[in-house]
């Protein structure tokens, strides 16, 4: 099945204002605005949600004095969601950089210019990938649906989507506020923990002739926005979460223990934490990484397409859009667009590990390698939504391609370190905002923009 004959809220035929001051600026404060909330949320809980449908609702509510068209709305709900998904690239890598001591704090001009590189690079893949990913398929894109679905009512005047409309923001607010309440007596008030954790004894165990004891692990975070983000990527996925955390926490863990004991001079909660960072962490990377392989190959047909599609075009072939809503960007200044890109991406690595000639491969490599996690997150997105996106599997992936690579040049050490770090945060970006980007591209097809 695919999209190709789909009729849009607004005909392709009919030109309306999109592109406006206006929805620039909102997506630009949408944009600050959703990333500072993410980036805290990323930090705290280590997970994003998409952006789309708040600031679909936070659009609709700063543009309503202006009368804005729907298409305004699209691309200011579109700032929003970039704001996210970059926020979200940076949070989840360029902390490593200080954690294995190449800075000493956060360099915000390096960390800008990373986000800026993989952000642009994951926009360029999308525009080739558009028609292979939302034209070219039937994938639900959830989020793009929804926005679509809450900016449709502006397309009206009736008092009746006037009032979905306010009522949306006015539930938003509620909700911030009541979080708001609750994270307040939390922290500053002390009425309540805002964690509880504890480990029971289940008794002596015979393993191999050697008598071990076992331990079970429970606890829970009293957290407002990690309800949310369960409320918003619905019970499928966030059993699919709670269904991780159980087999983390509840079956291998203890085995673990039981099989090897509780590490030696520490309590049995540490040895709990202790256990999981050194071993069963790695195996949900190593699920995460097969699954990203998985996705690869269930999309070889439609990036071959894209590909094809895209060289065509780079040739001056007969690729070209008859309608309004079905033009991109010109094919071959996109190409050229992502080769400059080689250049400043060369230079940051360069300058941070004063290795010129595997600095420049390497930044020959991240490209291509942006491409690939572009499309596997981009095809997520579609498939289970911008929030679902796997951005940190597909962010370890490369950490463990490249890093293989610079112990095959002989490359170790912090400078080392530093480049695949770097490469790992530029393509962290590119895949967090591909995803974002599409499933607002899904919605922008909907609604005609």
């Amino acid at each position: 099945m695919s999209r190709e004959d789909f009729q849009p809220l607004i005909p392709p035929e009919k030109i309306i204002s999109e592109l406006t001051i206006k929805a620039v600026l909102v997506g630009v404060i949408l944009a600050i605005i959703m990333g500072s909330a993410n980036a805290y949320l990323g930090l705290y809980a280590g997970m994003t949600v998409s952006a789309a449908i708040p600031g679909a609702i936070m659009a609709l509510a700063l543009l309503k004095p202006f009368k804005p068209t729907v298409l305004e709305v699209t691309l200011g709900m579109m700032g929003a969601a970039a704001g996210e998904a970059l926020a979200a690239g940076v949070i989840f890598t360029i902390p490593a950089l200080v954690v294995i001591g190449a800075w000493h704090q956060i360099h915000y001009l390096e960390t800008t210019i990373i986000a800026l590189i993989g952000g642009v690079l994951g926009v360029l893949w999308m525009v080739l990938l558009r028609r292979a990913l939302i034209v070219k398929t039937d994938l639900p894109f959830p989020e793009g649906i929804a926005v679509a679905a809450v900016i449709n009512t502006a397309a009206g005047t009736g008092e009746e989507e006037e009032e979905e409309t306010g009522g949306g923001s006015i539930w938003m607010l509620v909700g911030a506020v009541l979080a708001g309440i609750v994270k307040f007596c939390q922290v500053s008030l002390n009425v309540f923990k805002g964690k509880i954790e504890y480990v029971v004894n289940a008794g002596k165990y015979g393993v191999l002739g050697k008598s071990t004891e076992g331990y079970f692990y429970g606890g829970t975070a009293a957290s407002p926005a990690l309800l949310g983000v369960g409320y918003i990527i619905g019970p499928r996925i966030a059993a699919y979460v709670f269904a991780g955390g159980l087999l983390g926490w509840i079956i291998i863990t203890p085995l673990i223990i039981v099989s090897t004991g509780l590490p030696s001079g520490t309590s049995p909660l540490d040895g709990f934490m202790l256990i999981w960072g050194d071993y069963v962490r790695y195996l949900g990377v190593g699920a995460m990484v097969v699954g990203g392989l998985y996705t690869i190959w269930k999309l070889r047909e439609n990036l071959i397409h894209g590909v094809k599609e895209a060289v065509i075009g780079l040739r001056g072939g007969a690729v070209e859009a008859k309608k309004r809503t079905d033009k991109d960007l010109d094919i071959k200044k996109v190409f050229l667009a992502i080769g400059f890109l080689v250049i400043p991406v060369f230079l940051i690595y360069a300058w941070m590990s004063h290795m010129y000639a595997v600095s420049l491969f390497m930044a020959i490599l991240l490209v291509l390698l942006a491409f690939v996690a572009s499309a596997i997150a981009g095809y997520m997105a579609g498939l289970l939504g911008s929030s679902n996106n796997p951005i940190s599997g597909v962010t370890v992936a490369v950490l463990l391609i490249v890093s293989i690579i610079m112990l095959a040049f002989g490359v170790t050490g912090a400078s080392g370190m530093t480049i695949v770090i770097g490469m790992a945060a530029v393509v962290c970006c590119a895949a967090a905002i591909s995803g974002d980007v599409l499933q607002s591209m899904a919605a922008g097809q909907m609604l005609g923009a």
